[in-house]
């Protein structure tokens, strides 16, 4: 996971250790209930080292588009895991040392979410699988967003934007544990 807490104070970062841990049993809740996932975020080391290594061109692209866009950048985050828990689960070999270029596609961050959708999903974009779920991950984006403004984080500081990089990584795990669930991966207690 990409580490937010390197540049925090002791406070900062429990604060926005707490708001992920809120802002995941919410997601997660909301995934129960709609049947996305079980009792558990679904997750693997691989697939957080990936994070790790595209989040900070992910922020790139995301930032600047945030203030515009928020749930569209939240979505987008959810569609990366979900691209790269299929690489994980298809061929990791092949796939694990691709940059982030090669999940955002040629035609760049708007069109993100159609590039997964059709190379990575196999889901013709606006054929009923496309549209189910584009519809389950802008639910996701819109309760996170929704749990970010109504945080008790003051707007517009620092650990606000810290907070919006946080639900960024948050809808990255979710939208791979969502992928992993719909490939068949359920969790088990050793």
């Amino acid at each position: 996971m990409v580490d937010l807490f390197s540049y925090m104070t002791e406070n900062e970062k429990e604060v926005i250790q707490g708001f992920k841990e809120r802002l995941t049993k919410h997601l997660l809740s909301i995934c129960k209930e709609k049947g996305y996932l079980g009792d558990t975020l679904l997750q693997t080391p691989d697939i957080e080292g990936k994070w790790t290594e595209i989040a900070p061109d992910y922020y790139g692209d995301a930032i600047p588009e945030f203030n515009g866009y928020p749930e569209v950048v939240l979505a987008w985050a959810a569609y990366l895991g979900e691209a790269v828990a299929q690489c994980w689960d298809s061929d990791w070999t092949s796939f694990s040392g691709e940059k982030y270029g090669f999940f955002r596609g040629a035609r760049g961050f708007d069109y993100l979410d159609e590039h997964i959708t059709e190379k990575f999903l196999g889901y013709k974009v606006g054929s009923e699988e496309g549209n189910a779920e584009a519809e389950v991950l802008r639910d996701l984006a819109t309760q996170a967003y929704t749990f970010l403004r109504h945080d008790n984080i003051e707007a517009q500081s620092i650990l606000a934007y810290k907070a919006v990089l946080a639900s960024i990584d948050v809808m990255f795990l979710v939208g791979a544990a969502v992928r992993l669930k719909k490939l068949g991966y359920k969790f088990e207690k050793m």
